[in-house]
């Protein structure tokens, strides 16, 4: 699976050289209850909250090796006093998969976001706009929960799935160049969209097609394009 590492690199491009690095460890955070809702009352602050830049993404490869570790771009939650802008990237390393089996599978670790989320936090997510906003509880803030903590906790979800084999979380809070990141994503979800697109067969005339821009853009994809339709 080689369609997002144009898209990787680049993200390795704008954060690399920045921030700090956290190896992987056991995560020592239980995970919240299904139901879970985080009151105002008791959320200490919002990141990606209050109309604050906010962009989240996942892209797979099968080219690049991760060492399971968090990048951690910014203030750290602790240091965090108010909402405030927020980033959260998820590089995964993935045995390589047929492609007629990437949507789907790419759909199964995207739902780890939705499904999974540890105590002392809630997560508001829009895959249409990009954005996950994840409110932080005055009750992790106390206990000095840190992004090592809650990115161990995602680790560790991520690892669980037997199609992947490393992964680097990469979190962001206050002054980034977060347009990139969102011009970054948008391409990433463009992709994905085109992969499902393909496989359905819905649609060969490329002249006609509102994601002919992607497939000429990503390298590999109109290959898959002209292979799926037997071409």
């Amino acid at each position: 699976m080689k369609l997002y590492d144009g898209f990787i690199s680049q993200i390795n491009s704008l954060t690399e050289n920045k921030g700090k690095c956290f190896a992987f460890s056991a995560s020592k955070l239980n995970a919240a209850s299904k139901n879970n809702v985080l009151l105002l009352k008791d959320t200490a602050y919002e990141l990606g909250g209050s109309q604050k830049s906010c962009v989240s993404t996942l892209a797979v490869t099968s080219t690049y090796s991760f060492d399971n570790e968090i990048l951690l771009i910014g203030e750290d939650l602790p240091e965090i006093k108010s909402d405030c802008a927020f980033a959260k990237l998820v590089l995964i390393e993935i045995d390589d998969i047929p492609e007629d089996e990437a949507f789907e599978k790419i759909k199964e670790l995207e739902l780890v976001r939705y499904q999974c989320c540890p105590e002392g936090f809630m997560t508001r997510a829009s895959a249409l706009n990009m954005r996950e906003q994840i409110r932080v509880s005055k009750k992790a803030v106390k206990k000095k929960i840190s992004f090592a903590d809650y990115g161990n906790f995602l680790i560790e979800e991520y690892l669980k799935n037997p199609l992947v084999k490393s992964v680097k979380i990469i979190l962001i809070t206050g002054e980034f160049d977060y347009d990139s990141l969102y011009t970054l994503s948008e391409k990433i979800k463009e992709t994905t969209s085109a992969l499902n697109h393909i496989l359905d067969n819905v649609l060969f005339d490329c002249s006609s097609c509102n994601l002919k821009p992607i497939c000429d853009e990503v390298e590999g994809m109109k290959e898959l394009h002209m292979k799926t339709a037997g071409m």
